[in-house]
């Protein structure tokens, strides 16, 4: 049987969600059914890693990861590198992720493979009126225009799916709900030891932790979560917060914390490789973000039975249960948000009851092979296993609404 073969579109290789899934699936996929390949941009930080797989890991070298004008030209020479990947590959799927990955690979499968089904993934929102009602309104309008030539959206959280309605994208469009998944069981290397890792980064043995795996970007909110830290450490002494991750605003929040006198306390270590390991010594998860699909990070927090306080947004509730397995908060509500922080560090017994609730819970469909799962029972069927794709195809296709069929049960 002639394999199907999916070329994933990602526009760079950081360590984030996106990332994530995809090399998720791409290391577990039915590998008798499937052939994959990855088309990423450079100067990513797991680029290394794939230095030397050239066969089925390819760079588009014009691909710069912000949204800029002044990179026009470079996306416009993007959309070219991508034709040429795509007519080298020949795939019968192209599966993009990430905004800008998704409008320039959508573009460039409908301009230089049109043979190939197209699936877009939304890993969230790329976009939120906290960034300008103009700049809202025009990727609405951009995801809008990329709806009418892909073949599926893939939503990762309902509320995502029910905005993107709301806002008209992909009216006529198939939509699937395929949850970001993430290892339940995870394990910690044989040797982990929480008190030596709790000194590594000069953190008392008894001190509580409360931790947010993220990065420094606007939408990542860092901000608030240095003004949340301040407000409990008003009151509380023996807390230390870490913040994770790298991007435009470090030194912006470097600085704040460092005006606040709480540069002892508040840490910002940069990109790290330990994840499990820093939720395995910590208390309390947080995510002050004000845009998330469905955040992995936040998965492995519920993996390792760490409850949550986060910022009621997008995906966020369909994780959490308010009051059971953490708090949930209204956005940029930093005193309420300071206030669980502390009612959760104070009540020893409070926590112990969430993490049994976590515990107790479900999350069969948030796991990775699940996602997997439900992503070859897509792509089956678009191109069912004995039957190849081909033929021409308009730029804009005149399509109908997508329905499903009724049930035949009992007739």
């Amino acid at each position: 049987m002639e394999k199907t073969k999916i070329l994933y579109f990602i526009t760079r290789l950081d360590q984030g969600g996106a990332q994530a899934s995809v090399l998720s699936t791409m290391k577990t996929i039915n590998k008798q059914q499937f052939d994959t390949y990855l088309a990423t941009g450079p100067g990513g930080r797991l680029d290394g890693k794939f230095k030397n797989d050239s066969s089925h890991i390819y760079f588009v070298r014009a691909l710069k990861h912000d949204v800029k004008l002044k990179y026009i030209f470079h996306d416009l020479v993007s959309v070219f590198q991508m034709g040429y990947i795509l007519r080298k590959v020949r795939p019968d799927i192209v599966h993009t992720n990430a905004p800008k990955a998704g409008v320039l690979g959508r573009i460039a499968a409908r301009v230089f493979w049109r043979r190939a089904k197209v699936v877009h993934t939304f890993h969230g929102l790329g976009f939120a009126k906290e960034q300008g009602e103009r700049h809202f309104k025009f990727f609405v309008w951009v995801e809008k225009t990329c709806a009418k030539f892909t073949n599926v959206l893939v939503f990762v959280s309902r509320k995502n799916a029910a905005e993107a309605k709301e806002l008209g994208i992909g009216k006529g469009t198939r939509t699937e709900l395929i949850r970001a998944g993430v290892n339940f069981h995870p394990i910690l290397p044989l040797k982990f030891d929480p008190v030596a890792k709790k000194a590594s980064l000069n953190i008392p043995a008894n001190a509580k932790i409360v931790l947010a795996l993220a990065n420094c970007k606007p939408l990542k909110n860092p901000l608030h979560f240095v003004f949340a830290a301040y407000k409990v450490l008003q009151q509380m002494k023996n807390v230390y917060f870490i913040f994770t991750g790298d991007g435009p605003l470090r030194n912006q929040v470097l600085t704040l914390v460092k005006n606040l006198n709480i540069e002892k306390q508040v840490l910002f270590p940069g990109w790290r490789n330990d994840a499990l390991e820093l939720l395995a010594i910590s208390d309390i998860y947080a995510s002050v973000s004000l845009r998330e699909g469905l955040p992995m990070s936040l998965l492995e927090a519920m993996a390792m039975r760490v409850p949550a306080v986060c910022y009621d947004v997008d995906g966020i509730s369909e994780v959490i249960t308010n009051n059971k397995t953490g708090f949930l908060v209204a956005p940029s509500d930093i005193n309420t948000f300071a206030d669980k922080l502390k009612v959760l560090l104070r009540h020893n017994a409070l926590r112990e009851r969430f993490e049994a609730a976590i515990d107790r819970r479900d999350f069969a469909e948030f796991t990775s092979a699940t996602m997997v799962k439900k992503q070859e029972r897509l792509y089956r069927s678009l191109v069912p296993p004995t039957k190849k794709n081909g033929g021409k195809r308009r730029f804009f296709r005149r399509k109908r609404h997508y329905t499903k069929p009724a049930n035949q049960g009992g007739k």
